[in-house]
């Protein structure tokens, strides 16, 4: 890419990572400060916020249309009162913990709060039904749950209960089946101090350390698990800066529920890292194409990832009728593409579809 050559041909600069490309604009090179012990929350987050606290990190609406902005400062303070709330309870290095989250906004203080803890995120889908939790809470051995008050899966959650007895703790956001065996997560959180002093000693982690654990779809078995450690958001640098080529100060939008391995390509590590924003459609369980396409009109969002699939559906509506014109570069990730609507995008749009391909196991892999 021309542009992106003559933009970035010196060297390409976040506070935290450096690259260098060559006279063609191919990176050369890349390197990271801290790399031994980074930690994803105080070596990005937390920089961030004490550079630039007033930076917009997120920017999330709820499917009632609820809008809610998210600096740097405010993920700092918010991850801090989790990590404190989850250390008050036990919770500690190496500990796994499940997060059924969907799109809401807590997963992100959350998942830092983990990280900033050292202990090991699960992100599960909602889709899971009792046995799945089962499994997956035996497997791991998991010692808190945290789930969405939104749907159903409370219920499924209930149903496993007796046969996860590693499980120590249960919480549910948005006020929901509070009582005593759920704890109100949001409120709990709300308690808890700003402050939360990084780790040391035996207490800090290692960038060899576990800090992640996906389960593999289980097309030919039962799900696998595939771990990453605290080096993995590094790896993200490339998939966000190189593949769907995100802005700083500008949205980027991956449509991917938190319990998917594509959230982490496209939802938090290398967007923030690149400084870009993160947008999120708290979508409704039936995608409406339309719905999309109004967001993404309304909002100006820069760069957009979806599946082929969702292209698909919006193609099936008069994409004419919305102002697309911010969009600056798309790309696709989780299913093959149909030439046709690779064709019919880029007529009526002008935007080429980016494919990129990876695994659970790793970061993205080849982008075409």
């Amino acid at each position: 890419d021309q542009k992106l050559a003559r933009q970035d041909r010196e060297t390409v600069s976040t506070p935290f990572v450096k690259t260098q490309l060559d006279e063609n604009g191919i990176l050369k090179s890349i390197r990271f400060e801290n790399e031994e012990k980074f930690n994803f929350a105080f070596d990005i987050v937390d920089k961030l916020a004490e550079k630039s606290p007033d930076k917009l990190a997120m920017l999330h609406v709820s499917r009632d249309k609820v809008e809610r902005r998210f600096t740097f400062e405010d993920l700092r303070r918010l991850s801090n009162q989790a990590a404190n709330l989850l250390t008050s309870l036990g919770v500690g290095k190496g500990d796994c913990v499940m997060l059924v989250l969907k799109r809401g906004y807590q997963f992100w203080y959350t998942l830092l709060a983990l990280h900033r803890i050292g202990a090991i995120a699960i992100p599960a889908t909602h889709l899971l039904t009792a046995k799945d939790y089962v499994y997956r809470a035996n497997a791991a051995t998991v010692k808190m749950m945290i789930i969405t008050g939104d749907g159903d899966a409370t219920d499924h959650v209930a149903e496993a209960m007796p046969e996860c007895p590693t499980v120590q703790f249960y919480a549910v956001t948005k006020h929901k089946q509070a009582g005593e065996t759920w704890m109100d997560y949001d409120a709990l959180v709300a308690q808890q101090s700003e402050e939360f002093a990084r780790p040391t000693g035996e207490k800090a982690n290692k960038s060899s350390d576990p800090m992640l654990m996906f389960f593999t779809s289980g097309t030919t078995g039962m799900p696998k698990m595939v771990q990453h450690n605290f080096s993995y958001p590094l790896g993200h640098i490339v998939t966000a800066k190189y593949w769907q080529q995100v802005e700083e100060n500008k949205l980027h939008m991956s449509v991917s529920d938190s319990g998917w391995a594509k959230f982490g390509w496209g939802k938090i590590y290398g967007q923030w890292g690149c400084g870009a924003v993160i947008f999120c459609y708290d979508m409704e369980a039936k995608f409406n194409p339309r719905h999309l396409l109004e967001h993404l009109e309304k909002y100006k969002v820069t760069t957009f990832c979806a599946p082929p699939t969702m292209f698909r559906f919006m193609l099936q509506e008069d994409v004419t009728k919305y102002d697309l014109s911010s969009i600056h570069h798309c790309c696709i990730a989780g299913e093959p593409l149909n030439p046709e609507v690779f064709k019919q995008w880029l007529e009526l749009t002008g935007l080429k579809l980016y494919e990129g391909f990876g695994q659970s196991e790793s970061s993205v892999m080849l982008a075409n």
